[in-house]
């Protein structure tokens, strides 16, 4: 549901531009990686933002161990 969410603005656009740095994947392929890149920050976020821990109100939204934020 969240990568949905962070993913649904695409849906109205005509055209997206990706700029990338020197390494990994570019173009196209790499849209999903940012897309789950913003889904794996997110929980951090909110709680930087709020006070307010995600992982604490809902349990089942931990992020994945292992994966870098």
């Amino acid at each position: 549901q969240v990568a949905e969410a962070v993913a649904q603005p695409l849906l109205g656009a005509r055209r997206v531009t990706l700029v990338a740095g020197g390494s990994g994947d570019i173009g196209v392929s790499r849209l999903p990686g940012e897309i789950l890149d913003v889904v794996t920050r997110l929980p951090a976020a909110v709680e930087a933002l709020t006070g307010v821990s995600v992982t604490q109100v809902r349990p089942d939204a931990r992020v994945p161990s292992g994966t870098q934020c």
